[in-house]
C-alpha cells in the first residue's frame, strides 16, 4: 500500500458539508483545499448520496469514499470512488475517479483494490461489477491489474463490463 493512502467512507454529514461548505468539507477530512472538487461527475450524484445516507445510515460504505493522500507536510485528496448501492443479489459495482495529477501513480489500484477487498469480505457480496469506456486504457489496466475479466460489452454505449469474483 502506498504509505499515507487513507480511505474514508463517506457520512451524510460530510456529504452535506461537500455540498454546502467546502471549506468545512476540506476541515473535517483533513486536507489540502483544492479547486477542482467535486468533480463534474461527483457534482452530479452528492445530492442522490446525501438522502440516501440521510434515510439509511447502513448504507455507509456502500456510496462514495474519499482517498487522501498523508504526506508530511501536507494531505491531499486525490480522488474517490464507491459503489453504485448496496449489493444486491450478491454483487455490487464499483466507480471510481482519479485527479489527474494523480493518475499513473498506482493511487487508482490500491484504493480501488481496498475497496474490493472490503466488498468481498462482506458476507452479502459475492462479486463486484466494473464498468468503463473501451478507450480508457488507465480504467481498465487498474482493473485487470487487480484480477477483473471482462465479462461483457455494450457496442451501443461503448462501455466494457468487467467482474471480479470472490475466491
Amino acid at each position: 500500500m502506498t504509505p499515507g493512502l487513507r480511505l474514508v467512507p463517506a457520512t451524510a454529514n460530510l456529504i452535506q458539508l461537500e455540498i454546502e461548505n467546502l471549506p468545512r468539507f476540506f476541515q473535517q477530512l483533513g486536507v489540502e483545499p483544492i479547486s477542482d472538487w467535486p468533480s463534474e461527475n461527483l457534482a452530479d450524484v452528492l445530492p442522490f448520496f446525501l438522502d440516501q445516507l440521510t434515510s439509511e445510515a447502513s448504507l455507509v460504505g456502500w456510496l462514495a469514499w474519499y482517498w487522501i493522500l498523508d504526506a508530511p507536510r501536507t494531505c491531499q485528496l486525490v480522488g474517490g470512488g464507491g459503489f453504485k448501492g448496496a449489493p444486491a443479489d450478491g454483487c455490487v459495482e464499483i466507480g471510481y475517479e482519479t485527479r489527474v495529477a494523480y493518475r499513473r501513480k498506482g493511487i487508482a489500484t490500491e484504493a480501488v483494490g481496498a475497496q474490493v477487498f472490503w466488498a468481498l469480505n462482506q458476507p452479502n457480496v459475492a462479486r463486484v461489477l466494473a464498468e468503463t469506456r473501451g478507450d480508457n486504457l488507465g480504467s481498465i489496466r487498474v482493473l485487470t491489474k487487480l484480477g477483473f475479466t471482462l465479462v461483457g460489452d455494450d457496442s451501443e454505449s461503448g462501455l466494457l463490463c468487467y467482474e471480479r469474483a470472490r475466491e
